[in-house]
């Protein structure tokens, strides 16, 4: 049978395709070596002396319905002179160790970013674990290292991914939100993993960390980072307010009446939630309880007041709101607030910071959402490293979409 039509769907340098045999589920491709190209050393590139071929088959991308497509070719084992080495030549683009074609490995990795790996092997007739493995080296192999040279604000937070691995410390780039680093555990040798791949110039470029106000990576980011300013994310403030309240809350509903007690036990995510965000329904039986209960409506009033404090555009102003809002909650007589008050004064430069950069972790809580995606997509990942390029191959994605 004539087969100029399929040459040119297994075009290999240094061989021919000389026939092929289709069945309903498989298709034999046979190559033969092109003796007008001499042998070359895969390390010097010079030709080498062909000791024997030995016939051997790899598989390759479906063709039509056939899901299986197997190549086989013969391997040149042979010497190089000037390497003095032994080597086995095969057709470019097929892995030994995969026994596949690069292509397919690249389609089956492309398949594994959308499904879980038990589907995308399903498709081309592997199990899951190939899949995995293919879609590990793949990764591995193409995605860019990062490029710590353009890098001058961080994103450091710690993220629990279940009891197989708890947590782990993450870096993003703050300003493209492309994951930087992912190391096991959430201490300080967790953070200093990460600044261990930095030069010297590179940490003196870093201008900005935004991290969390507990844990010891601020300690690690100032040793690190000589001419960086520490940025305490805002969204963890006002979740350390909210957490506040409601410690607030349940005091006030344990010294209610039963009336009372049963309406505030209820409204504690109307309580905490954000008044956009609130139904009538909800909005109703908040105006209730704030009516009722003083110090929940102080809480609630200082809560939206402390929310505009990064609405404004200049620190001086940032600066001069931060130290009336502080006023405000001392004059309130809640020793919870007093207190709050007080850790907030303890961290005002991190927080006053933000009027300098404006950076927030929100791009790393939103991270939260791929992380949780691919773990359940994959039904949980033994390898860390493979969880890493997973992760990092979807920040870029998004980090290109922006």
């Amino acid at each position: 049978m004539k087969i100029k039509g399929l040459k040119s769907m297994f075009l290999f340098k240094g061989y021919v395709l000389e026939k092929i045999h289709f069945s309903a589920e498989i298709v034999q491709a046979y190559l033969r070596r092109d003796k007008r190209h001499a042998v070359k050393c895969p390390h010097c590139g010079r030709s080498m002396t062909v000791r024997r071929e030995t016939t051997q088959s790899a598989r390759d991308l479906a063709l039509g319905p056939a899901i299986h497509v197997l190549l086989v070719y013969p391997a040149v084992q042979g010497y190089c002179p000037r390497c003095r080495k032994r080597a086995t030549v095969r057709p470019p683009g097929i892995q030994p160790h995969a026994k596949a074609t690069w292509r397919l490995m690249k389609f089956v990795s492309r398949l594994c970013r959308h499904m879980p790996n038990t589907a995308a092997g399903e498709l081309v007739g592997v199990d899951d674990v190939t899949a995995g493995r293919w879609d590990r080296a793949v990764l591995a192999a193409e995605l860019p290292e990062p490029d710590f040279d353009a890098v001058d604000k961080l994103l450091v937070d710690e993220k629990h991914l279940g009891a197989r691995h708890g947590y782990v410390t993450v870096v993003l780039d703050a300003d493209t939100g492309a994951l930087l680093h992912m190391a096991e555990g959430k201490k300080k040798k967790s953070l200093q993993s990460f600044f261990d791949k930095l030069s010297p110039a590179q940490k003196a470029g870093i201008k900005a960390v935004c991290l969390d106000r507990a844990g010891h990576y601020r300690t690690v980011a100032e040793d690190n980072c000589p001419n960086a300013v520490i940025v305490y994310d805002r969204f963890h403030i006002m979740k350390n307010y909210n957490d506040t309240v409601d410690e607030i809350r349940r005091r006030e509903a344990a010294q209610a009446s039963a009336s009372q007690k049963k309406l505030i036990a209820g409204q504690r995510f109307n309580l905490l939630r954000n008044p956009e965000n609130l139904r009538d329904s909800a909005e109703e039986q908040l105006r209730t309880l704030l009516e009722a209960n003083e110090t929940l409506n102080t809480c609630y009033i200082l809560r939206d007041a402390l929310r505009q404090l990064w609405r404004y555009r200049y620190r001086a102003w940032g600066e001069r709101y931060f130290h009336r809002w502080d006023a405000w909650a001392r004059a309130s007589g809640i020793r919870q607030l007093k207190r709050f008050a007080d850790s907030l004064q303890k961290h005002a430069d991190g927080i006053l910071n933000y009027f300098q950069y404006r950076i927030t972790q929100g791009p790393i809580e939103s991270f939260n959402n791929v992380i949780a995606r691919i773990l359940h997509r994959a039904c949980g990942l033994k390898d860390l490293d493979y969880l890493y390029l997973k992760l990092r191959q979807q920040s870029l994605n998004k980090a290109a979409q922006t």
